[in-house]
Order: C-alpha cells, then structure tokens, then sequence
C-alpha cells in the first residue's frame, strides 16, 4: 500500500501544475485455492499454448469480435468507444473490432457471455472478468482461453506499463497467461450535492462516521433526502459504502483479501451489514427493489444529497440527457468517512482475456487489441476519462488541463487516503452476490430476517460454491 501511496502522491502534487502519475481498475490478496487458477494452463488446449503467428494476410481485415454495453453517458462507454475508434484506425486494413453493444449494465455482459460460453461461441475478447472471477476461473479450468503469456513475454512495451503486481497475480504456477495484467486502478468514493449541503447549513463533507450520521439526519430535518441507494445488482451502492470500513482493520483487511470467504459471520462482516441497514434510513422510497440507474438519477435530479459510486460517473453528471444543466458544478467528490475508499481491477484481479472459440487470425487481432490498450497514450486516456489511475505512466501537462473538475478532485482525494479494500464484487462467490443478496437483502432491510439469519444464508451460498468448485 505504502507503494500505491507513494505512487499516487505524485499524482497530486502535479495538480500544481507539474506532469503526474498516471491511472484503473479491482480486487485484493487472493487465497491460493481462488484465481490463480494453477491447473488451468495444465491442460490447455494447443492453440492456448502455441507460439504467436502474424495474422493472415488477405484483402479484407480480420474481424475481432467483443460485447460491449452501450451505457450512453457513463465514461466507460466513452473510453471504450474512443478505443475502438483508435484501434481500427491503426490497424485499418489489417484487424477490425467487430463490437455488439449490450443494452444495459455490465452484468448483463456476463450473463451473455456465459450464455456464449456454453455454446461454445465466445467472442474473441472476452471481457468482464475482474467482475466475476468466478467464471474467469471456470473459463481457465476448461480451457476457454488462449494462452498470452508467449505474447507478453515477446513485447517489452508491453511489459512496461503493466503493474508487476498484477503481472505476478496472472500468472499461473506453470508460467501461463489467461488474462491480461492490469495498468491502472479505479478507486470508488461519494458524489455529494455541495448546494444541498449548504443549505441544510452543513459546510463540509463529514470527515468520520458519526459526523455522517449527523450530516445525515440535518439534511433529512431540512427537508432533503441524504443518499441515493438500491438493493438490486449486488446492492452496489450500499455494499461499497459499507465494505470500504474492512480497510480500517487488520482483521477487515484480511477477510477483504479472501477469494471466495465461507464465513461471512464474522465482527467485521456484521458491522458491514449493519451500515447498509441503517443507510436505508436515510434514502428514497423506491431505493428498497430499486435498480442503480432509479438511484443515480434520483441523485442526478437533486432529489438527494449524496450516491456512492467511482469515478466513471463523473462525464454523465455534464450530460444534458442525464443531468440539468450546470449540475456538475454542483457536485464535490470524497472518500468515505475515515478517509476509506475500494479499488476496482488494479493490483490483484482479472481484466481481459482471448477466446479459443474464433480462428487464429482472430485471437491475434484480440492480442493487438490487448497490447494497445496497455500503451501509455491508452492509460492516459483511461486516466483523464474513468479516473483510473497507473503507477508507471505519467500524465502530461495537457491531461491535466482536459480533466474534468470533478475528476481532478477526485484524483487529488486518492493520496490522502487511509486505507482502501478491494471491490467485493470481485472477491466474493457468484452464489451469494446473484442469489443470495438481491433478495435477502431486501428482507433483512424490512427486518423479515434477521441479521444472523442473512448471514447464515450467505454462509450456505459461500459452501455450496465452494463444495462444487472443488
């Protein structure tokens, strides 16, 4: 951590005008037994293993296909139009990014991804994979995917940009690759309506818990309600809130760090959920069922005060169809209460891989693709649009001046922090983030289970995946 801190002070030291440190995406330490997927390259398949090829040459360029959302105005959709943009420019006549935009979120990606998988038709990117490393694991266990370690260790440019730590966590014990390093890491806070605090006379975000309890109910004594949340897609808003405390404790920081934990009954856990509880007291009528887009634009409309979310947020809150005009201005960025946030992608976690299911002129294009994201001009980019941040690629004086003010508040608010955990998302089982949660969470919440009773149902999700995975 000491490493990152040091790294990312950089950063805000050239928002005084000096060229910075850089900027992406989730998880944390994993246990031996998750991602590391050490009998997944055993096995692999002769096109995982083989030696690059150039691709074949012909008259028309090389399809290489992908699934995408196509989420207007967030800035992941932004930079991933942007990439595409560039990336066939480069490679015209030669590779072709042949992208189906999935209408929706991210989560719908996977859902079609695993319907691919089944048919044995994967794309020849196959992405969202830091989100749900359970399935990146399935993929790496049956051979799903190519193995890029030949192509990694044959591009030095490649090499540089990659954080070393992320570069060992993909590596298998055999030496293998099935997911690319990543370059950066996102690091997710709290949006806040600097208008509507002043007028519940509040002058600054609170700085510990209890003064965001208290910011809270002045807020909701003036008439105005203090957070936007739901309950459905994980509970995302409420769980990152919550879960960002693990990293003011050794024992929080450690079960932050377990891949797929079984045991969710534990001080630290309890607490997480206690949090969540109590935030819905502070929210919408419609946050109890409701979806993350009702939340977002319900704090987009000035209905409430507060929303928890990363940094790829930020471009909607300027856009005339997501937000009223001037709004933006309206808006500061923090980190949590104790000066906590949690990282997306990063350090430790998946991001990208390549299909063994397209032919090999394919898989070679999907590889260019890989290695140009991984270009500084690319991880400048993710910088200045989603907020992502590297250890390795500085900015220039230039990225600096296209920055967004929100996002240059929050690239200064990252140095400072105390702690940050891995996103839970990409720690925890696919049982209980897809079944378990999205109900049960709803029925804990109107107090139709208890809190023992929530978690012993997380507890029986988290062995049954465990018992079936081993």
């Amino acid at each position: 951590m000491k490493k990152l801190f040091a790294a990312l002070l950089a950063l805000a030291l050239v928002m005084t005008l000096a060229a910075c440190g850089g900027t992406n995406s989730s998880s944390s330490q994993q246990t031996e037994s998750s991602s590391k997927t050490s009998q997944a390259g055993s096995e692999s398949s002769e096109t995982a293993s083989s030696e690059p090829e150039p691709a074949a040459a012909s008259g028309e360029a090389v399809k290489v296909s992908m699934l995408s959302t196509n989420g207007g105005n967030d800035s992941n959709t932004e930079l991933v139009k942007y990439r595409i943009e560039e990336f066939n420019k480069k490679y015209a006549g030669q590779y072709e990014l042949e992208v189906e935009w999935i209408p929706g979120v991210a989560e719908d990606i996977r859902t079609k991804l695993k319907m691919l998988n089944a048919a044995n038709d994967l794309p020849a990117i196959v992405g969202e994979m830091g989100a749900e490393p359970a399935f990146a694991d399935l993929l790496m266990r049956n051979n799903r995917l190519i193995d890029l370690m030949p192509y990694f260790e044959a591009s030095p440019e490649w090499q540089e940009t990659c954080i070393p730590e992320s570069i060992a966590y993909n590596t298998t014990e055999d030496g293998k690759m099935f997911s690319a390093p990543n370059t950066t890491a996102a690091y997710a806070g709290m949006y806040y309506n600097k208008e509507l605090f002043a007028k519940a006379g509040i002058e600054k975000f609170p700085e510990t818990l209890e003064d965001f309890w208290d910011a809270c109910e002045t807020l909701k004594a003036a008439g105005i309600t203090p957070i936007s949340l739901h309950t459905t897609e994980t509970g995302w808003c409420p769980m990152i809130f919550a879960t960002a405390r693990l990293a003011l404790t050794d024992a929080g920081k450690e079960f932050s760090s377990q891949m797929y934990p079984t045991n969710f009954d534990t001080p630290e856990v309890r607490e997480t959920f206690e949090i969540v509880k109590r935030l819905f007291d502070y929210s919408t009528a419609d946050a109890v069922g409701g979806n993350y887009a009702l939340a977002a634009n319900n704090f987009a409309s000035g209905n409430t005060a507060m929303i928890p979310n990363g940094p790829w947020m930020i471009p909607g809150l300027s856009d005339p169809q997501f937000a009223p005009e001037g709004f933006a201005a309206k808006v500061g960025y923090a980190a949590y209460p104790d000066k906590v946030m949690i990282t997306t992608g990063g350090y430790e976690g998946y991001s990208q891989g390549v299909s063994v299911d397209v032919p090999k002129e394919a898989q070679e294009g999907a590889v260019e693709y890989l290695k140009f994201l991984a270009t500084p001009e690319m991880i400048r980019k993710s910088c200045v649009t989603t907020g992502d941040i590297s250890p390795i690629v500085s900015l220039t004086e230039e990225d600096l001046e296209q920055m967004d003010p929100i996002m240059k508040e929050y690239s200064s608010v990252v140095p400072t922090l105390a702690g940050s955990v891995p996103n839970y998302q990409g720690h925890w089982d696919p049982i209980t983030q897809n079944e378990v949660i999205p109900t049960e969470l709803v029925n804990y919440i109107t107090e139709k289970i208890t809190l023992d009773e929530l978690l012993q149902k997380m507890n029986e999700a988290a062995e049954k995946y465990a018992a079936e995975n081993n």
